[in-house]
């Protein structure tokens, strides 16, 4: 199954600054294959750091990150997963994942 997973950087308003890249604001998208949707899902539930390589391009990386610390709103359904945490640099981030029917 092709998943795309999206980690967006914000401040702590959760708002995106395009214009203050050099202050680390950032956003990053690839495709990665996982084993089941479920098992997906269980993964971020369970905290678990999963390191995949994207099959489109040459991002590569842990589904989560394993230096994170207070995640929260994780919110899921059949096709849609989402979640905010801070990361081991002390940046606030959001992920969104949208599995890709095929």
């Amino acid at each position: 199954m092709k998943v795309i997973e999206t980690n967006i950087s914000v401040d702590t308003g959760f708002q995106i600054y395009l214009e203050e890249m050099e202050r680390h604001f950032d956003f990053q998208s690839r495709v990665i294959e996982v084993e089941s949707w479920d098992k997906y899902i269980n993964e971020a539930k369970g905290r678990r750091s999963i390191t995949r390589n994207s099959i489109i391009g040459n991002l590569y990386g842990e589904s989560f990150p394993r230096y994170a610390s207070e995640l929260s709103d994780l919110k899921y359904d059949n096709s849609h997963l989402s979640y905010s945490f801070t990361n081991g640099a002390g940046f606030r981030m959001i992920k969104l994942a949208y599995l890709v029917n095929e």
